[in-house]
Order: structure tokens, then C-alpha cells, then sequence
């Protein structure tokens, strides 16, 4: 009875130390998952994780789980010297694989200039809390490799749907070496958007039930080449009034990641597109 005893009291001990508010090089942190030996963040890694922001009133500003995508980014270089060091960058490089945990970061420091103005879910002289429970860590080759492999996985299984799609539209279509499927009823004339290069254009942006998520009338874009893949293509196979409709798969568009609240992860992107000027 005695060694059950210890062993309970040695567990409720661990996690109340687990669950201590600290400031460990100058981040402040509350750690609810921790285990010693599982593997360290290490700098330049890609790591993947869970995200709930909140504010003081413990309001949801974001949640990554609710959102159907974890997070991925690089774990930082540590701070240089005399920067502040209690930013969630920074309390990233604390933690191990398997790890969950609260890190308090200042609405002061994210909003340092006083005349900088805070949206009213947050107030002065509190804190945003990020919490997070990282699930993978990887080395880039590790994860660029995996990328590819399911990005490769993901256009097999978009190739297919958008062949069943097509079919019935009662258009004929091409598909480029990239995966974009083409219908140009109109090639226009003369030069073709070229990559740097902003363009006037009409566009609407659906998905293939129908549901348009976005479109623009005699909207000057953003240059070729900070446009998803996909639309960069469509758009330098047209001349000046030249119109056509694009599929675009997934790894062309948004990807695995989505862009919410408007596209969601792997989501196959039509657009009925036409060129107008060089702007």
C-alpha cells in the first residue's frame, strides 16, 4: 500500500510541476505534456502542431483543430542578443516532440508602437496565450520528401475527380505537363501575361459544386508569379482578351493547407477567367 502511495504521490507531484506557470529564458510558459526523453526542437527543423490562440478573457482568436490543419513552421534561431526574448518563436524552441504547453506572450510586446492600434478582443498589460501540443518533427529533406510524395498522391486521386468533372461540362479540355486543365474559348491576340507582370482581368472563382468563392470585374491582380501555380499558368496561356476555363488541382492552388475560411484543404479550384490589359 505504502509503494502505491508513493507512486501516486510521485505521479500528482510531476504534473504539478507540468502545469507551473515559469519564465524560462525570458519566456514566460506553462507546460501540461512534457517527457525528458522524448526528442528536442532542434533549429531549422519543420515542426507540426496544434494552435489555439486566447485572449486574457479566455476568448478563441484562433484554433487550428477546429480549422482541419495543424500548423507547420521552422523552429527559430534563438533571439540575438537584446531582442525580447518572451515570444512564442522563442517558447517554441523549448519544447520536445509530444509536448503540450501555454505560452504567454504580452499584448504590449506584439503591439509595441503606443500609437499601434489593438483590436478590441485584446487590452494592454495582459497576455495572449498560444497553446500548443506539438505532434511531429522532421529535418526539411524529411519533410520536403513527404510533401512531395503526398502531393504526388493527392494530384492521382484530383486527376481522376476532375475527369469525371470535365466529362460533363461539354467542353473540350487539355491537360498541361503540370496537372492544369485548360479551355480556351477565346486565345485573344497579341502579347501574353508574362511572369512580374500585373494584368487586368475578369475572373470568377468556383469549386466544382458550383459554389463560387471569389470573383473581380476589371480587377488589376497581384504580379504573375504571386498567384497560386496553377492560376500563374492559366493566365500566361492567354493573350490580352483572351478567355478560358481552368480546373486547377490542389497542389496547384492552396494545397493541403487550404487558405480558410474560404478554401478548404485539398480543394479543386475552377476558374472562368479573362484577360484584359497590362496594367
Amino acid at each position: 500500500m505504502r509503494k502505491q502511495l508513493a507512486v501516486i504521490f510521485v505521479a500528482a507531484l510531476a504534473l504539478a510541476s507540468c502545469n507551473k506557470v515559469e519564465v524560462v529564458e525570458g519566456v514566460k510558459i506553462q507546460k501540461h505534456e512534457h517527457d525528458d526523453s522524448a526528442p528536442k526542437l532542434k533549429e531549422g527543423d519543420v515542426i507540426t502542431f496544434d494552435l489555439v490562440i486566447k485572449n486574457a478573457a479566455d476568448s478563441i482568436i484562433k484554433d487550428s483543430r477546429k480549422e482541419g490543419n495543424a500548423i507547420q513552421d521552422l523552429v527559430p534561431a534563438a533571439p540575438i542578443p537584446g531582442a525580447f526574448k518572451g515570444t512564442f518563436e522563442n517558447g517554441l524552441r523549448l519544447l520536445s516532440v509530444g509536448d503540450s504547453a501555454t505560452i504567454f506572450v504580452p499584448v504590449d510586446s506584439l503591439f509595441k508602437d503606443a500609437q499601434q492600434q489593438i483590436p478590441p478582443f485584446l487590452k494592454r498589460g495582459t497576455d495572449v496565450r498560444f497553446i500548443v501540443k506539438i505532434k511531429k518533427s522532421q529535418t526539411r529533406a524529411e519533410f520536403e520528401k513527404e510533401m512531395k510524395k503526398l502531393a504526388d498522391q493527392q494530384l492521382g486521386k484530383d486527376s481522376k475527380t476532375i475527369d469525371a468533372y470535365v466529362a460533363g461540362l461539354g467542353k473540350k479540355f487539355t491537360k498541361t505537363a503540370t496537372g492544369l486543365y485548360v479551355s480556351i474559348s477565346n486565345p485573344g491576340a497579341g502579347e501574353s501575361p508574362k511572369m512580374g507582370e500585373s494584368w487586368e482581368v475578369n475572373y470568377i472563382g468556383s469549386f466544382l459544386d458550383g459554389k463560387e468563392f471569389d470573383k473581380g470585374a476589371a480587377v488589376t491582380l497581384p504580379p504573375v508569379g504571386q498567384l497560386v501555380p496553377g492560376f500563374n499558368e492559366a493566365m500566361m496561356l492567354l493573350k490580352k482578351g483572351g478567355k478560358g476555363t481552368f480546373v486547377i488541382p490542389s497542389s496547384l492552388g492552396y494545397g493541403a493547407q487550404g487558405a480558410a475560411p474560404r478554401i478548404p484543404a485539398n480543394a479543386i479550384l475552377v476558374f472562368e477567367l479573362e484577360v484584359l490589359s497590362k496594367k
